[in-house]
């Protein structure tokens, strides 16, 4: 079984989205609540986990690049409520169980219902500021 921690700032409902092959755990259920990036990002490595789950756009700052594990960052727009996230999950379930995945930054989009994946956090702002201004245009 792939354990995975889930960031405190990731809405609680998505870790029960995944299926059997995944155990999803609360940073706050391994007292991690208060640790931040970096630092988790090591902690959970420590622990034995196979990646962090986490809504944290900071992890796209160059000086926070994932060392450890793989770091999935989920974003929606124009709304990151769990229902937008959600539909991602499928998605960073089959590339977590497909093992291929190596310590460094994954993301992936859900904006305005279509599913991207990026290794860039750049790249996805980039596509986000996109979006919006052509919703603008309209």
């Amino acid at each position: 079984m792939l354990k995975v921690l889930f960031d405190h700032c990731a809405p609680r409902p998505l870790r029960r989205k995944f299926g059997a092959g995944i155990k999803a755990t609360e940073a706050q259920a391994e007292g991690l609540d208060r640790t931040r990036n970096s630092a988790l990002e090591k902690k959970a490595h420590e622990l034995g986990y196979y990646s962090l789950i986490t809504v944290d756009t900071d992890f796209g700052k160059p000086h926070l690049a994932p060392k450890y594990i793989p770091v999935v960052l989920l974003r929606g727009y124009p709304s990151a409520a769990p229902p937008t996230l959600a539909a991602l999950m499928p998605e960073v379930e089959r590339a977590l169980l497909s093992g291929k995945m190596k310590a460094g930054l994954y993301i992936w989009c859900n904006f305005y219902d279509r599913i991207y994946p990026f290794r860039s956090f750049a790249e996805s702002e980039a596509l986000r500021k996109e979006l919006k201004q052509e919703k603008r245009k309209l």
